[in-house]
């Protein structure tokens, strides 16, 4: 048969035609794939954001216009404090907040003689039930050392077996055990108490087994009772209860354990046995490989995790032991573990033991602070460059505090060429904190809020009030005790500056001889 061109023609368009339509469907279907591929991603990450926040809500009329804070522990290693949101209570007692939360995290609040904890959870939404309002005095509120009452927080929509709900009433049934035989767990040391209060919680919590962090609490909450009552041996129970098992550093139950059992074991140890080993290791290794090496002698820590989370807890101690362990030798090993560490809640807890155990001398540069004045404007101490630095930490209810900001007024028509004069304010609330700088426009220095910042009185080792500080213009400290404005202070700070405009004029001095040279 002959084939005409005309139709070898049409058969090569139609071979053309099907081609270019074949690569069009293909090149649709890959569009369309890519397209469903992004739709999931995107759904993914709405979803993940959504699980990754937690919020509050709830009705306090007793708190109406009220500021509150939520905080968490930074760790529970150095229990340092960290603020997670702030919420105003409206005038009808309203209130709502959200805040980041990728694990469940105990937050807490200071409300007025309470430390109010509750559990959150990622992607819940909780109503909180907050307690009646009971102000602390005003000898408490200037007490340093005063001690909050804590209290868990009723979350009126966690019925059913919820985290908040089973926390309390295990913590209930738990605590009542306890307390009622005391004299015979902890004097007559009888085991079978405590495996009758295991087997009795064991079945009344049963239902709830598949709460992964309430079962681990609980467990650890009975290894701690074995271990006051009968488990003495630190090794025996980390052996039994800790290795090769998962870190769980937000767990309260799991980390109290383990510092109830080696806290202080360098303070009792250092000269004998593997403590005497461990002293050595920090002392002259300065670094996590000696002491690696030491530990691995022992089977409860030959998980390396642990066995960096034991070293943290040591470092932590020797901070305590200036006699024994020279500070800057432990600095040494606390600085090569947060280089080194592949574990990032190590290098936060490391991190965190030098915060708190730091003791501030002359010459440090000091942290820097995120604080507001009465209008909401930031500030830090960039802000307060070019001169030097006199905070005082105080509150206007305070006496003491109110006669030296009158013996400041004056001081600073003399000293402000030199010297910015800051206060970091602790009134009770933001809205007294903004009217009595508002009603006081004769202190004319810069007030700034610092109730909602914890970590900046931590930070800077302010308790007692009024307390002082003198930094330099480059932030560094000069004074860690500062005179008071009463004590005398303007004569002290006249000494600085004479004696830094004399040594400026040493170094121009040599600068200018070293030209002429």
């Amino acid at each position: 048969m002959l084939i005409s061109p005309r139709h070898c023609a049409f058969n090569l368009q139609s071979s053309v035609t099907h081609t270019k339509t074949s690569k069009h469907v293909r090149q649709n279907a890959f569009l369309k794939i890519i397209a469903l591929c992004c739709i999931a991603l995107l759904g993914a990450s709405a979803n993940y954001a959504q699980n990754s926040v937690c919020s509050i809500y709830g009705t306090a009329p007793d708190y109406a216009n009220q500021t509150i804070t939520v905080y968490a522990y930074s760790d529970y290693f150095t229990k340092l404090e960290e603020k997670l949101t702030s919420f105003t209570v409206d005038e009808t007692g309203h209130f709502s907040a959200s805040f980041p939360c990728n694990t469940v995290r105990e937050i807490f609040m200071y409300l007025g003689v309470y430390k109010c904890f509750a559990y959150a959870v990622p992607g819940k939404n909780m109503e909180l039930l907050l307690p009646p309002r009971i102000e602390k005095d005003l000898a408490d509120e200037f007490n340093p050392y005063f001690k909050h009452e804590d209290l868990s927080i009723g979350v009126l929509n966690d019925s059913d077996g919820g985290l908040n709900e089973l926390m309390l009433d295990f913590t209930g049934e738990y605590s009542t055990f306890v307390e009622n035989n005391f004299q015979i767990l902890y004097q007559l040391h009888e085991k079978s108490y405590v495996d009758t209060l295991v087997y009795r919680l064991d079945s009344i919590f049963a239902p709830y087994r598949s709460n992964t962090f309430f079962e681990e609490y609980k467990n650890y909450e009975f290894t701690g009772l074995r271990y006051m009552v009968y488990m003495r041996n630190p090794m025996t129970v980390t052996r039994r209860y800790y290795v090769n098992k998962p870190i769980l550093y937000n767990n309260a139950a799991y980390m109290n354990l383990f510092w109830q059992m080696w806290r202080n074991y360098l303070k009792n140890n250092h000269m004998k046995g593997m403590g005497k080993d461990i002293k050595t290791a920090i002392m002259y290794g300065k670094s996590p490989h000696m002491f690696n090496e030491v530990m691995e002698k022992q089977v409860a820590f030959r998980n390396d995790t642990l066995k960096e989370l034991f070293l943290l807890q040591c470092l932590d101690d020797c901070f305590g032991m200036p006699d024994v362990f020279p500070p800057a030798t432990v600095k040494q090993t606390l600085d090569s573990l947060i280089l080194i560490t592949h574990i990032p809640e190590h290098k936060h807890i490391a991190q965190n033991i030098w915060r708190k155990r730091n003791v501030l001398t002359v010459g440090d540069t000091i942290t820097d602070f995120h604080l507001v004045d009465k209008d909401s404007v930031p500030f830090n101490l960039e802000s307060f460059k070019e001169k030097y630095v006199y905070i005082n930490y105080c509150r206007s209810e305070n006496y003491a505090c109110l006669q030296d900001y009158r013996v400041l007024q004056e001081m600073n028509k003399k000293t402000k060429r030199d010297l910015h004069i800051v206060t970091l304010s602790a009134e009770k609330d933001f809205d007294t904190f903004r009217n009595f700088v508002n009603d006081n426009p004769q202190y004319n220095w810069e007030f700034l809020y610092v109730t909602d910042h914890p970590e900046v009185l931590q930070a800077y080792r302010l308790k007692a009030m009024p307390s002082y500080m003198l930094l330099d213009p480059d932030g560094n400290l000069v004074l860690a005790s500062a005179p008071t404005p009463l004590d005398n202070f303007q004569q002290k700070f006249a000494d600085i500056i004479i004696e830094k405009r004399k040594k400026d004029a040493e170094i121009k001095k040599q600068q200018h001889k070293y030209r002429m040279w």
